[in-house]
C-alpha cells in the first residue's frame, strides 16, 4: 500500500526517524531563553522539513502552508481534548489539507483513525472507541488529514515536549489554488468566555488523568455533533459554514511579514495572507438573547397578572 492510500484510509502516517541530529539541532536553534526567532523556524520548515516530506511521501509534492507554531508543553489548553484542525463542511469525503508535526522530543498523540472521512450527525460511541495512542520519537514527522480528531496527551510526564506544527498544508499548487478560497479561520481567542474561564481551567485539568478522561468523553460528544462553539455562543451561522473548511484558531497570532525580533513560544505565525480570517460569530448569541428576552417577557406578564390569564375583552 502506498502512503497516499494509507493516509486516506487511516487519516495519518508517521515518517520515522527521518530527521538527523544536526537537522533537529538547527530547528531548535531558533529557541533562546524560551524566546523564538521564527525566521529561523521558517527556514527550517522550507529548507529541511518539507524537503524531507517531499522525499518520503508520494502525495505532498509542492506544499503551500498558511500557519506554523512551535511549542513546548504550553499548547495544552487548546490541544489536550479531541479536535480537528479544520472542519469539513463541504460534500467532499476527504479533506486534502494536512497538518505536519515535527517532533524534537519523544511524545504521545491520541487520535481516532477514520474520523477524517465524515462529518456524521449524531454522537457515535463506535467512533470514540476507536481512539488510539501512537508513540512518536525525536526525529519523527507525523502527517494527518487536518480534520482527523486528535489530541496531545501526557504533556507533563517529560521535561520537554518540543514540537513544530505546520498547519493548513496544501499538497501542491493546483490544490491550493482550487481550495484556499473555501478556507475560513475563526479567532476563538477573541471570546471572553473561553479566554478568561475555559483556558485557565484547562491548564490545570490536563494534569489530572481521571478528570481529563471524563471531560474528554463529553467534549467529544460536543465536537462530534458540532455543538461546542454553538454552546459557547461564538459559532458561525449555518450559511456562513456551508461549503467551507472552517478552522477555529485559539491563541495569539502574528503575520510572518510583520515579525521583528524574538517572540514567545506557542504563537501562531501566519504565512499566507490570502486566507480569510473572521471574528467569532454572533448568530447563536442572538438566538440566546431572543430566547432570554421571551422568558423575561413571560415572567413580566405573569407577575403583572398575578399568574392569571387576563380575560378577553368583548368588542361591541
Amino acid at each position: 500500500m502506498n502512503l497516499k492510500n494509507s493516509i486516506d484510509k487511516e487519516g495519518y502516517i508517521i515518517l520515522s526517524n527521518v530527521l538527523n541530529n544536526n537537522e533537529l539541532e538547527y530547528g531548535l536553534s531558533s529557541i533562546k531563553d524560551k524566546m523564538v526567532d521564527y525566521k529561523i523556524t521558517k527556514k527550517f520548515i522550507d529548507n529541511i522539513l518539507f524537503k524531507k516530506i517531499i522525499k518520503n511521501t508520494d502525495f505532498i509534492t509542492d506544499p503551500h502552508y498558511s500557519k506554523f507554531r512551535l511549542s513546548n508543553h504550553n499548547n495544552s489548553k487548546d490541544a489536550s481534548l479531541f479536535h480537528g484542525d479544520i472542519y469539513n463542511n463541504t460534500k467532499s469525503e476527504l479533506l486534502n489539507i494536512y497538518t505536519c508535526l515535527c517532533y524534537f522530543d519523544d511524545a504521545q498523540m491520541e487520535l481516532i483513525p477514520g474520523s477524517h472521512k465524515y462529518n456524521n450527525p449524531g454522537f457515535s460511541i463506535e467512533s470514540y472507541n476507536k481512539k488510539k495512542i501512537i508513540e512518536v520519537k525525536r526525529g519523527d514527522i507525523l502527517i494527518f488529514h487536518s480534520n482527523i480528531h486528535h489530541r496531545g496527551i501526557n504533556y507533563y510526564k517529560t521535561e520537554n515536549r518540543r514540537v513544530l506544527q505546520v498547519f493548513r498544508v496544501f499538497p501542491d499548487k493546483e490544490t491550493y489554488e482550487r481550495e484556499v478560497s473555501k478556507l475560513v479561520i475563526v479567532k476563538t481567542n477573541e471570546s471572553t468566555f473561553i479566554k478568561n474561564f475555559i483556558d485557565p481551567i484547562m491548564v490545570e485539568i490536563v494534569k489530572s488523568s481521571t478528570i481529563m478522561g471524563i471531560i474528554t468523553f463529553f467534549h467529544y460528544i460536543l465536537r462530534y455533533n458540532d455543538l461546542l462553539y454553538k454552546i459557547t455562543l461564538i459559532d458561525l451561522s449555518p450559511s456562513d459554514k456551508k461549503d467551507r473548511y472552517v478552522s477555529y484558531e485559539a491563541g495569539s497570532s502574528m503575520r510572518f511579514i510583520d515579525l521583528s525580533g524574538n517572540y514567545n513560544l506557542n504563537v501562531n505565525i501566519v504565512t499566507d495572507t490570502n486566507v480569510i480570517y473572521l471574528p467569532t460569530g454572533t448568530y447563536y448569541l442572538h438566538i440566546f438573547y431572543f430566547i432570554l428576552a421571551v422568558i423575561v417577557m413571560f415572567f413580566i406578564i405573569r407577575c403583572n397578572t398575578n399568574g392569571k390569564i387576563l380575560p378577553k375583552k368583548k368588542i361591541f
